[in-house]
């Protein structure tokens, strides 16, 4: 394994006087932020915390965003509800959306709907699941603004939403088709998925979510797509994370072309649309 001679001095000149991150640290250097991490610690040099980057640094964007529930928003809320995060703590309050490197394209659309004009941080982290350990690149939008996170607890987006994500009255109460296709298109971007059974040539679409959220959003699908109602599948025993599925090709293409009927390129996830529209394309139906 080729081992990465940092040195002490240049790495606490760019760390501690220039202010770099540990990420932007092992970009020039060619390693992770992990061996730079463990450097800085084996070379006695103080780490900053996690949120250094982000407490109390505010940038302009458009902090009416929730005043008008335009399609594009509904979009974002969704991402909100299924992928994003709203913080507290005694130094700030904020909210924003984390997500994989290779979707990347929904952190910019996103800045751009909300007008943002602070940078996109980019770092690597770590999963573990099942005694294995894998490293991934991310990007992310991190807003701090005390008022924005007030009204999205009001709307229904919390701290610890894993267990309470809700199918949002804002979005229901509209009565527009658009706006409530948007809003699940957010969610399915955030957590659902598009599978393909090569063998029998079947397709599936999938949601995965709080039970509330996934009987809100096939309540939505029978009534739009004309489809009849399905068993909710309980992902993890004893927990409220539930599984919401439509097997099979006509199905699957009756829902995602609503879902993508009403949406453009900078309002939804460039990975999932193309992996639909590749399959559909090659698909008997």
């Amino acid at each position: 394994m080729r081992r990465i001679h940092v040195d002490r001095s240049i790495l606490k000149r760019m760390y501690v006087d220039k202010r770099y991150n540990q990420y932007e640290i092992g970009e020039r250097f060619g390693c992770s932020q992990w061996v730079i991490s463990n450097r800085l610690r084996h070379f006695g040099i103080k780490t900053r915390p996690k949120t250094y980057n982000f407490v109390n640094r505010k940038y302009s964007y458009n902090r009416d965003f929730l005043k008008n529930i335009t399609p594009d928003i509904s979009w974002v809320l969704g991402l909100l509800v299924s992928d994003g995060f709203v913080r507290k703590n005694n130094l700030s309050a904020y909210f924003g959306l984390k997500l994989k490197r290779e979707d990347e394209d929904v952190i910019f659309k996103v800045k751009k709907i909300l007008k943002y004009q602070g940078p996109i941080y980019r770092g690597m982290s770590k999963l573990e699941h099942k005694g294995y350990v894998k490293e991934f690149s991310y990007s992310l939008l991190h807003v701090n603004d005390v008022n924005a996170v007030k009204e999205l607890e009001q709307l229904g987006i919390r701290e610890n939403k894993t267990h309470n994500e809700i199918f949002l009255e804002c979005i229901k109460e509209t009565n527009n088709e658009e706006i409530i296709s948007s809003f699940i298109r957010g969610i399915y971007d955030g957590d659902g998925s598009f599978l393909f059974d090569k063998k029998r040539n079947s397709m599936c679409f999938q949601i995965v979510g709080t039970y509330h959220l996934m009987q809100e959003i096939q309540n939505h699908l029978m009534h739009y797509c004309r489809l009849n109602k399905t068993k909710l599948t309980q992902n993890i025993l004893g927990t409220n994370h539930y599984a919401l599925r439509y097997r099979g090709n006509v199905q699957t293409v009756r829902i995602l072309n609503w879902v993508y009927k009403c949406s453009n390129h900078f309002n939804r996830m460039d990975r999932k649309f193309d992996n639909f529209c590749k399959i559909w394309r090659t698909t008997d139906r």
